[in-house]
This record gives C-alpha cells, structure tokens and sequence, in this order.
C-alpha cells in the first residue's frame, strides 16, 4: 500500500511540474497537521528527482519546510482548540482522570521543546507533537521557535542527504525512526513506572505521617 503510494507520488512529481511543489508542501503539511501521510517519503523522492534536475532542489525544500512549519501549527491549534476536550471526555474509558492528566501533561511540558524538535524525526511523533503540543497547552512563542528549527533541520538533512545518496535513504531515515518509536515508547513505559513506584512511595509516606500525628496529638494530651 505504501509502495503504489510512493509510486503514484513519484509519478505526480515527475509529470506535473511546478505542482509538484505544492504536492509536496500538502502532503506534509497534512502529516504535520495529524494525518497518517507519507511526509517524510515525499520530501526524499523529491529530493532524489531533484538531484535528476527533474525538479529544482532548492523548491524542494522551500515546499517542506513551509508545509512542516505550517501543518504543525495547525496540529497545535487544533489540539488547543479541541484535543484537551476530547482526551478528558474519552481518556476515562482507558482510565485517564484529570489528575494522571494533569500529571502527564506537566512532564510533556518539561520536555516539550525538544519533543517537538526531535519529533520531526520520529515516526508517529512527527504526527502528533503539534497536536500533543496543543493540548498541553506548550506556550506558542515556544513551539513556534522549536517547530521552526526542527522543520529546517529535518527538511535540511533529510532532502540533502536524498539528493547526494538516493532512495537508499529511504531505508535509512525509516530505520532511525522506527528505532526511535521503540526508544520513546521504551522511555514512556520507563517514566510511568518510575512515576507509580514514586507516587507509592509517596502515598505511603503521607499515611504514615498521618497515622504518627493522631498518636502524637493524643500523647499531648
């Protein structure tokens, strides 16, 4: 399924010329936006016919990088505007209160800078860091600083090193992002862990102060 839509990609940017751009900035301002679209594919096809002069490279990048920028902002406005909402409506089926809400979204924020920085790299994470960003309520100044440098810098390695070395690319960039969807579900299961033994701990600590205070108040006495 991904190949025939790589191929018809391949096929629009090769035969339909300046649209091609827009293309390119639509379907990754789409990916960005929250849509499960083949961004990254695009931007390395692209950039592979770029470096056949069938399309100019620096266009290229112009194209995803404005449609990285752009769909990310709308993936923030809309988590903004309706995710908060819809994650505290539904959260409570797979048991999500307020309070482990609350929790998760003050350690997103800690990291969030980076998150939507590095997230451009990541598969899934590139779909959903402007939305998470949104519905955490990040500070906009701040994700607009850390989105844009995370599109130059994912638009400027990716479609340089497809232009120089090819579809090979491809396989490389996939890897990588597969092995960081594994780490950063690896480090979610770890924090929240980590977090439960804590929360345990601390729970336990509270009772016992308030078991010793009674005992204390009565000895007063």
């Amino acid at each position: 399924m991904i190949e025939q839509l790589a191929e018809s990609i391949q096929h629009f940017l090769e035969s339909n010329g300046p649209l091609g751009y827009l293309l390119i900035a639509g379907i990754i301002f789409l990916e960005n936006s929250g849509l499960p679209l083949p961004g990254e594919t695009t931007l390395i096809l692209a950039s592979v016919l770029a470096s056949k002069e069938i399309l100019a490279f620096p266009l290229v990048l112009i194209a995803a990088i404005c449609g990285a920028i752009l769909g990310d902002n709308m993936g923030y406005f809309i988590g903004r505007r309706f995710g908060r909402d819809l994650v505290l409506k539904y959260g409570k089926v797979f048991g999500l209160t307020q309070d482990k809400f609350d929790r998760a979204e003050a350690a997103f924020l800690k990291n969030s800078a980076w998150a939507v920085f590095i997230g451009r790299f990541i598969v899934l994470l590139r779909i959903l860091a402007g939305p998470l960003a949104g519905i955490t309520r990040m500070p906009w100044p701040k994700f607009v600083l850390f989105n844009a440098m995370g599109a130059f810098a994912w638009g400027g390695a990716i479609g340089t090193a497809a232009y120089f070395f090819g579809v090979a690319v491809l396989k490389f960039f996939e890897g990588i992002g597969i092995w960081g969807l594994i780490l950063l579900v690896v480090a979610i299961i770890a924090f929240g862990v980590v977090r439960h033994f804590m929360d345990e701990r601390a729970e336990h600590k509270a009772a016992k102060k308030a078991k010793v205070e009674p005992e204390q108040t009565t000895t007063t006495r």
